[in-house]
């Protein structure tokens, strides 16, 4: 879907200070392979102790869209919607978290929903603000998109919840304005195949009630054994197809080819086995993505775009006219692409051209 006049406004995110893999291989967490095989170098994760208070989930995403608010430079009467979305617990069963963060940030009267599609809601619901400004529906010309998660607890292991993923902590928000912003966000895509759902689900059967309390989630046992009653050729196939489907339909929106494209934000999973990665897929360089940024923050969860996007910013790397592809994905099995272009680098970030 190609978007006329819906930009970026502004960024934020919470995201702890990254701690070295070493630190875990050395403790015992998780193996050397983590480092030499999936190319991580450090995690962000939320410590607890003295001094150092546990801070949840939606608490996060508060602090992301109060720093994204304040770059956006809009008034809190410009919000028509919160979205919410996330990968793990929020700290509470059966309640909204969305309406929670929305209340703490755009105010008391702003519809919120939680969003869910795994990891690739980070993206996907850039879209569904999009077409919500579009629509013009309510009042606002502006939607706020949160992500939060804390990773751990006898039910989620970071360093155990998929193979070659660490999944580390922290929250992040983005603007969507019809007013103007930093960026323009110039087409969304949006591919899927859900019959590939069965990779995160397996052989469990459906319980009455979470078992997370009571055994660590295995993702990697269950896309095992889904490959085991399948023809993995053709599986990966599938997923290639949807990969490649959402880039090319975006970016064919977008009336551009990857090489127009000046960084790809990717999502901070680690390295897979074999020569081929994820930029290969993509068709760029590996230093055209953000996976040096990847590899020191580790997988936070939704949240790796607007992480990604504003490390790209703070860092100076991005001038104005650069176009940025941000390329989500998550189980079900959706990838959702995103074109914007710089049209100005805002006050908050770095670089030379800061206005």
């Amino acid at each position: 879907m190609r978007w006329d006049e819906i930009y970026v406004a502004g960024l934020g995110t919470w995201l702890p200070d990254p701690v070295p893999v070493r630190e875990a291989v050395e403790a015992g967490e998780c193996g050397q392979e983590w480092i030499d095989a999936f190319g991580y170098e450090s995690v962000r994760i939320a410590r607890e102790g003295p001094g150092e208070p546990w801070t949840a989930p939606p608490d996060m995403a508060v602090a992301a869209a109060r720093r994204a608010h304040e770059r956006s430079g809009l008034d809190r009467s410009a919000y028509s919607l919160l979205l919410h979305g996330s990968t793990w617990f929020q700290g509470l069963d059966i309640w909204p978290a969305a309406s929670y963060i929305a209340g703490r940030t755009v105010g008391r009267a702003v519809p919120a929903l939680d969003v869910q599609q795994r990891c690739n809601i980070g993206v996907s619901a850039l879209d569904l603000a999009a077409a919500h400004l579009k629509a013009g529906y309510g009042t606002g010309s502006a939607v706020m998109v949160t992500t939060a998660d804390r990773f751990g607890g006898p039910g989620a292991d970071r360093w155990r919840l998929r193979h070659g993923n660490a999944y580390a902590d922290g929250g992040t928000a983005t603007v969507l304005s019809a007013r103007g912003g930093f960026a323009r966000l110039l087409a969304t895509a949006t591919a899927a195949d859900n019959g590939l759902e069965s990779m995160a689900r397996g052989d469990e059967p459906f319980a009455p009630v979470s078992r997370a309390a009571e055994r660590q989630i295995d993702l990697t046992a269950r896309g095992d054994a889904e490959k085991a009653r399948t023809d993995e050729t053709l599986t990966n196939i599938r997923f290639g197809k949807v990969m490649n489907e959402a880039k090319q339909a975006v970016l064919d929106d977008a009336d551009l080819t990857i090489d127009d494209i000046a960084y790809v934000v990717i999502p901070a999973t680690g390295r897979i086995d074999g020569p081929f990665q994820i930029h290969h897929l993509l068709g760029v360089d590996e230093s055209e993505t953000t996976w040096d940024f990847a590899r020191r923050s580790g997988h936070v969860g939704a949240g790796d775009w607007a992480a990604g996007l504003e490390h790209l910013l703070l860092t100076g790397a991005l001038s104005p006219g650069d176009r940025v592809l941000l390329y989500g994905g998550g189980a079900g099995y959706t990838i959702t692409a995103a074109v914007l272009e710089i049209t100005r680098i805002p006050a908050w970030a770095a670089g030379p051209a800061a206005a």
